[in-house]
């Protein structure tokens, strides 16, 4: 065990920045992992009827497409069907400004990246196009409020049968935010899988392609998903599973205490290691069935372990900046220098200050310590001549200058510019 997490927190070093567009979709597990509703398949669409060209106009998906609709209380719908040959089956799906929406399509005989038996055609009814190239995954944050247009195409010489998930946020999202993570590395995805599989005795399954969200931050993106699910009789509580977990697939990560959450029923972290981040979550629920008082906390209700239906979550994905603050910055003017750190978006290090012609000088150890926020870090720092805290901004400007700027100084004696120019040296 301590072998396999070591091999593979070197593994990460390596492979956290590699691009990861175009792996192959794992989405059958989807349907298992989730209450789903299933409906009906509808006649289909020969493909030669289907327009050539991106329309212009509205297209009218409510005349000749079968409607998502989704359950009272549930976020997710599929459905199976047959498709012939050359055929198109169309769905219509009502689409709401900022909701992350993600569609799974998996075929029987099983589809290859390189031989695709179906692929899906996503367009909006304002004509707009998401998909440039036939694919099996497709997820976004909607830009706009609309009906969508979803297709499953076949692309094959055969008659198969298909399987098409859609899964829709609970909650809206900034779209300006929708594509700020990235694909995680599928190979350290999948290894991930094994080792929080051993950590908890459980077999994990992993989807390397699925939507990424962080509710603290409000962003969103693609990622891998490790899921599982069990009952009180293989977990001891969700907090036992977080520090479990946390130790193990975390292994060499920096926990994010700004994330922790606890409660009777779940217990939530998040972890981060150089542009990744790595959200776990455990929680449990009575079994349907189970009586629990109404005017009782949840906690005081007689459950025995198989009643404690529990589900465990781990996703994990790379930030999507397009920058580094990591470095050493000097403003030759005040003295002052800054040597910082970054982890995903966690910026912490030291300053160094020479004042009053090198009588005094202003230095401590991790001084600094903040959240980066697209190009500006809010943070706390700390003088060494005064206990008391204070806070300040770093604004990114280009590769090798920043901007320093103290929002609330401290009242006691500090010797750190009110405003500064560093440059990376």
């Amino acid at each position: 065990m301590k072998n396999k997490t070591r091999w593979v927190c070197c593994f990460l070093l390596c492979l956290f920045l590699t691009a990861c567009a175009g792996q192959q979709d794992t989405g059958k597990d989807t349907a298992i992992a989730e209450t789903l509703t299933q409906t009906a398949a509808v006649p289909q669409t020969p493909l030669e009827e289907q327009p050539t060209t991106t329309p212009s106009v509205a297209l009218p998906v409510l005349d000749s497409a079968a409607r998502v609709e989704f359950q009272p209380n549930t976020n997710t719908w599929y459905t199976n069907g047959d498709l012939e040959a050359g055929a198109v089956q169309p769905f219509a799906l009502a689409g709401l400004a900022g909701q992350q929406v993600t569609v799974w399509l998996s075929t029987t005989p099983a589809s290859e990246a390189a031989n695709l038996y179906a692929g899906l055609a996503i367009t909006g009814a304002d004509g707009q196009s998401f998909l440039m190239s036939p694919e099996q995954y497709w997820s976004t944050v909607l830009p706009v409020t609309q009906d969508y247009r979803i297709e499953v195409r076949s692309l094959g010489q055969q008659a198969i049968t298909y399987q098409i998930v859609v899964k829709k946020s609970p909650t809206t999202i900034d779209p300006a935010l929708g594509e700020m993570y990235e694909l995680f590395p599928e190979t350290v995805c999948q290894d991930l899988r094994l080792v929080a599989s051993e950590a908890l005795s459980v077999e994990f399954a992993a989807q390397t392609r699925a939507p990424f969200f962080d509710a603290l931050g409000g962003e969103a993106g693609q990622g891998c998903h490790l899921g599982v699910g069990g009952n009180g009789t293989q977990f001891n509580s969700p907090q036992d599973v977080i520090t479990i977990l946390a130790g193990s697939v975390g292994a060499g990560w920096t926990e994010q205490p700004a994330y922790q959450a606890d409660g009777p029923t779940g217990a939530s972290t998040a972890l981060a290691r150089d542009m990744a981040l790595m959200l776990i979550s455990a929680n449990w629920q009575p079994e349907i069935g189970a009586t629990c008082p109404a005017d009782r906390p949840i906690s005081e209700c007689s459950l025995t372990p198989e009643q404690k239906i529990y589900t465990i979550d781990i996703d994990i994905a790379v930030y999507k900046a397009d920058f580094s603050l990591d470095g050493h910055w000097e403003n030759a003017e005040t003295n002052f220098n800054l040597d910082l750190y970054q982890d995903w978006k966690s910026i912490y290090g030291t300053h160094t200050v020479v004042a009053n012609g090198g009588s005094k000088i202003d230095s401590m150890d991790v001084s600094i310590n903040g959240i980066l926020q697209g190009k500006v870090v809010n943070l706390q720092f700390q003088s060494s001549f005064t206990a008391d805290p204070c806070t300040a901004q770093i604004t990114y400007i280009d590769v090798n200058t920043i901007q320093w700027k103290i929002i609330d100084p401290p009242d006691g004696e500090y010797y750190l510019p009110m405003e500064a120019t560093l440059t990376r040296k």
